[in-house]
């Protein structure tokens, strides 16, 4: 269990700006920015986490789209062979969809009053609410308006 919570703190203390000297060789400490506040909110937070909750954030953070489904994607669908910086883009926006999704599927399955991982049928009613919901940007029905001759 420690060596999880130690590479995390040590991910994030890693990120953490050092403190400047000034001219009169006194240290001075940089105003806290919004990002090192975020660190430091996150940094408590996973001390405070289980074992279980620790390998299960470690997975998240480890998690990614593969680059290369993510070019042949976006070259099947547009055929312009997209930038590597256009691929990590979408890879994370595919990450944030998906978690949207599992998340939605388990309230789903705790709506339905059921336990144990998640099926088939959580998934696409999440989909289904979160569509109506608008938090997709798809719409379930698209009227054709062009009448065919």
């Amino acid at each position: 269990m420690s060596s999880v919570k130690d590479r995390l703190k040590a991910e994030l203390a890693s990120n953490e700006p050092e403190a400047s000297t000034s001219a009169s060789g006194t240290k001075e400490i940089p105003a806290p920015e919004p990002d090192t506040e975020d660190k430091a909110k996150l940094q408590i937070l996973v001390s405070a986490l289980s074992e279980e909750q620790l390998d299960r954030y470690e997975a998240f953070r480890r998690s990614k789209f593969p680059q290369s489904m993510m070019r042949k994607t976006v070259h099947g669908m547009t055929g312009v062979m997209p930038s590597s910086n256009c691929c990590i883009a979408l890879s994370g926006i595919a990450k944030v969809l998906v978690g949207q999704i599992v998340e939605e599927s388990l309230d789903v399955q705790e709506s339905l009053k059921e336990s144990g991982p998640i099926h088939p049928k959580h998934i696409r009613d999440a989909v289904r609410r979160l569509r109506n919901q608008g938090q997709l940007g798809i719409s379930h029905h698209r009227k054709n308006k062009l009448k065919r001759l």
